[in-house]
């Protein structure tokens, strides 16, 4: 699908933030931070906040970031030296009334090569107290050593509710923090790693002619996506099936193949519905052997299991169907997501 996911460790520092309502950024932290206040850490060392707990399935998946909370907690002050090694410069303290809730985070980019959708970076923001509070990290594989951070920390009143959310292509996704986990506003669950061994083609066929032509076909493995390059978001309730680093060849460049996704890939659910691939695409020159967008399938978001056919006898001479004396023999590859 030409793309890759990035995870980064970076050098001690404190991160900025921008606030859209009253909150408050402290660059400064006394020892007593201010209702509102957010900071963004990354440790140098294998250092725990106080009083956490693992959060499990709180991770958002966006066309152009990914965002995993680790832990999360919720605790009255930071000692001295935990505080120093998220690169404060002391202790700090909830005011009266306030706690600090805090989660540990896992921030990565996704690269997708040759999108030809241009679509504004996400942004990752905390929503505290009805104050949204937006952290400057840029996330779309950026390779600046300050573009990641590792927690955020937040003072606000007892039990008042804290959300860490993610906005991509027009989506906002959230995760509660004091639960550590996903509320309703997430996409669904999308397991990963997926299945490796993908799919192998080789077949021939014949034109009109007699003349031989052979085909191949090769895609290292399957995965579920909620958004796509040139696709954007899949309808509610569905999910794109990607197919993972596509390369399909056949013919000769002066044979002008073309490959229509939607008349050579489809997806058979174990319901025997069949779902083909979209078909808003400019077809691909086979002479590249190369699919510089990737083969999408729209299929329910609970989709675990299927078959994929490969039809390589849907391909086309430009914009033409190609005839066939003895069309290439379709394929059926089995998928299975876990």
């Amino acid at each position: 699908m030409g793309r890759s996911s990035l995870t980064a460790l970076v050098p001690l520092l404190i991160l900025t933030a921008t606030t859209s309502a009253c909150g408050v950024v402290s660059r400064n932290p006394a020892a007593t931070l201010p209702a509102g206040t957010v900071h963004v850490l990354h440790s140098a060392s294998v250092a725990q906040l106080p009083g956490g707990r693992e959060a499990r399935g709180a991770g958002l998946v966006g066309g152009h970031a990914l965002l995993h909370v680790r832990e999360t907690g919720v605790v009255t002050r930071v000692d001295r030296l935990t505080a120093q090694r998220w690169g404060l410069p002391d202790e700090v303290r909830a005011d009266d009334g306030h706690e600090l809730v805090w989660a540990s985070l896992s921030l990565g980019g996704r690269q997708w090569r040759n999108s030809d959708r241009d679509v504004e970076w996400a942004t990752i923001s905390v929503l505290a107290g009805g104050v949204r509070t937006t952290l400057t990290v840029p996330l779309t594989g950026s390779m600046d050593p300050q573009a990641y951070a590792d927690a955020v920390i937040v003072s606000v009143p007892h039990d008042a509710p804290v959300l860490l959310q993610l906005t991509d292509d027009g989506v906002t996704q959230s995760i509660d923090v004091r639960a550590g986990a996903r509320i309703d506003d997430a996409r669904g669950e999308y397991p990963r790693p997926l299945q490796d061994q993908g799919l192998r083609y080789a077949g021939n066929g014949a034109y009109p002619t007699g003349e031989t032509v052979r085909f191949q076909a090769l895609a290292d493995g399957y995965s579920l996506e909620p958004w796509a390059p040139g696709l954007g978001w899949a309808r509610d309730g569905r999910a794109w099936l990607a197919i993972k680093r596509l390369r399909v060849s056949g013919g000769e460049p002066r044979e002008e193949l073309t490959l229509d996704p939607s008349r050579t890939f489809s997806v058979t659910t174990p319901e025997g519905d069949v779902h083909v691939a979209d078909s808003d695409r400019i077809a691909v020159d086979l002479s590249s052997g190369i699919i510089p967008h990737g083969v999408y399938v729209e299929v329910p978001a609970t989709f675990r299991y299927g078959v994929l056919r490969f039809a390589p006898a849907g391909l086309k001479r430009g914009l033409d169907p190609v005839d066939w004396q003895r069309p290439p023999a379709p394929a059926d590859f089995p998928i299975s997501l876990s």
